[in-house]
């Protein structure tokens, strides 16, 4: 069975200025290639950091709701670690009551997660 989990990312907010596209893709990638389906995720806010984590002073937090099997996530979580660009991670467990508001909440408040563009075909002349 399917659980539903909320992650907070912290990522290193002058790459995510470089290209955010690519930084909040390598997230959702992370979680789909552990079986893993994104249900909302978008930038929570960029705030200064209490203390320097990995040598920076500030964070931008990322909010993803997805779903995974349970026995999926310590591997997710391993990779997380792993990488350069996640600074640091929450993962939690949502109750399945408060699941969907919580999701839809996420939909609607705040910066949508950026998506890749779709190439169009080229003009026919």
């Amino acid at each position: 069975m399917q659980n539903v989990y909320e992650g907070m990312f912290i990522l290193d907010p002058a790459k995510y200025s470089r290209d955010s596209v690519a930084l909040s893709t390598q997230i959702s990638d992370l979680i789909t290639q552990h079986g893993g389906t994104i249900l909302a995720a978008r930038v929570w806010d960029e705030r200064k950091l209490a203390f320097p984590i990995k040598g920076h002073k500030k964070g931008l937090y990322w909010l993803t709701y997805f779903k995974m099997e349970s026995a999926n996530l310590a591997a997710m979580e391993r990779q997380c670690t792993i990488s350069d660009d996640i600074i640091r991670k929450l993962v939690l467990k949502v109750d399945a009551r408060l699941a969907d508001a919580m999701v839809q909440h996420a939909l609607e408040s705040g910066v949508v997660a950026p998506k890749r563009p779709t190439p169009q075909p080229a003009p026919v002349v």
